[in-house]
Formats: C-alpha cells, structure tokens, sequence
C-alpha cells in the first residue's frame, strides 16, 4: 500500500504546484498578437483571424453601437491565419525576403483592432492588447517610410457575402493614392498590378480589373476599414494600402494553402514590378 500512497501524493503536490499563482504563466500582449520584422516594403496585417481567448478579460458587449448603428461583429475570418502565414512564407520563398507581419492571435470577441479603440473594446484589460497591435503596425509603416520609396499594407480578412471572389478595398482608390500618382491605375488593376496579378493566378477579383479605383466602384462595405484608413497613403504619414476580402472559397481548409502560394506569387510579381528598387 505505501508504493500506492507515495505515488498518489507525489501527484498531489505535482498538480498543487503546477496550479500555484507562482507557476502560473499569464498571458501579456506580445503572447498574443504575431509580429514578424521585415526586409521587404510589405506589410501583412491580419485583424480577425485570432483563435485564442483574453485571460481574464470578458468577451466584448455585442448588442449594438451606442449610436444605434449596426450591431458588432465578432467571428473569426477563418483561416485568414493561416492565409497570412502562406502568403508570407511563398514571398519569402520567392524573393529572399521577408514582409513585415502583424496578426492578432486573440479572438475579435475580446478586442476588434480593424475598429478605432472607442468601439474595439469594453474592458480596460484588453487595451494593452489592442495597443500592442497598432504600435507594431505603426512602428513598422514609419520604418518602411524611413527605408524605401514605397512601401505597401495588405490587410487581410475573409468574407462569406459572396464566396467566390476576392474584394478589393482601397477606399475608392484613396489609401492608394501615391501608388495611382506615381504610376496609375494599371498599378491597381492593370496585368502587372495587384489585382491584375491576383487574377491571373486564379482569384476572381470584385470589382472587376476593367473597372479602376475611384468614385463608388469598390463594395460599401468592403471598401476599406479602420486599418486601411489609418495607415493608408491618403494620410500624412502613411503608406499605400489594401483591404482584400477572400471569400470563403479561398479559405476552406483542403485549398486554403494552395491559394495563399497563388496570392503570394501575385504579391510578389506586384512588388517586382511596382516596388523594387533597382539594387535589389
């Protein structure tokens, strides 16, 4: 019997410990959003596709804004982690290099970053949180700034409205105002362009590429968020910037990988032929 009680009490004080405050691990704000330092002008945001909860912060009040506007939205854009990821390991596989990535890892029913902080969150302890996100985000657009001619934010979401097509979001065409200046709209959705790149690697893109950015052309509601109206070139100290909306087709699990490389392939012609300096 005394084996049996040794054995018993041994796992007893094991568990105690490992349950103690001092052996517990807390979560801080680096824990949970992603951050990668760059090499190339290219930023990755990706707000909503976070899979891990807050400890010790409440899920966010969902009935509405105080404005009576509409309600929040709190699911998860699926997979766009693992969209980002691709995207960034086929750039990298390509060029050399590496893009700029920031991606919250926490669920968006705790804190929304593609919202302005009044209405991203309810509680105190998830701001720092929130703030880690936007002080990498903007850390990284001054240094692309700071280093390159011209750089680009990509941000990442999913939509489920139309399944089958890629969104474009620039605003109409405003948070990618120095990319049309210097070089036109072909830059946005001629054959070299983004969106031109993206559709000749197999995404339908919405609008269409015969259609280029400017007055009321993009989806009302896919036409850009807070990150891209933050960040964007139609700030003072920003750079050009994109929403893309992939429709649930690209993000299904057994295809997902597949489309994130075609994506890379295109972000990566883009920069080839929009944002390479001539040394590199």
């Amino acid at each position: 019997m005394f084996p049996r009680r040794f054995s018993a009490l041994v796992t007893q004080l094991l568990a105690a410990m490992v349950n103690s405050p001092m052996h517990a691990v807390e979560a801080v704000p680096a824990d949970l959003v992603q951050v990668q330092q760059g090499t190339l002008p290219i930023i990755l945001t990706v707000p909503h596709g976070g899979r891990e909860a807050i400890p010790g912060v409440a899920l966010r009040n969902i009935r509405g804004l105080p404005s009576g506007g509409r309600a929040y939205v709190t699911v998860t854009d699926t997979n766009t982690d693992r969209l980002a990821l691709g995207i960034a390991a086929e750039i990298k596989r390509l060029t050399g290099k590496d893009v700029y990535l920031v991606m919250a890892k926490f669920e968006r029913r705790y804190v929304d970053p593609n919202r302005p902080r009044e209405i991203a969150l309810d509680s105190p302890a998830a701001r720092p949180y929130y703030d880690c996100y936007h002080q990498s985000v903007r850390a990284f657009v001054d240094e692309i700034r700071s280093k390159y001619p011209a750089g680009l934010l990509i941000d990442v979401h999913g939509q489920k409205k139309d399944p089958t097509v890629l969104m474009r979001g620039t605003r109409n065409g405003r948070s990618v105002g120095r990319l049309l200046e210097r070089a036109g709209a072909p830059a946005v959705t001629g054959p070299d362009g983004l969106f031109g790149q993206l559709k000749a690697h197999g995404f339908t893109v919405f609008p269409a590429n015969d259609v280029p950015p400017g007055g009321t052309s993009e989806n009302g509601g896919y036409a850009g968020g807070y990150t891209v109206a933050t960040y964007g070139s139609d700030t003072a100290d920003g750079i050009d910037a994109v929403q893309m909306e992939f429709g649930t087709k690209y993000r299904r699990n057994a295809v997902v990988d597949t489309y994130a490389v075609d994506a890379g392939k295109a972000i990566a012609a883009f920069y080839e032929a929009y944002l390479k300096k001539p040394q590199d």
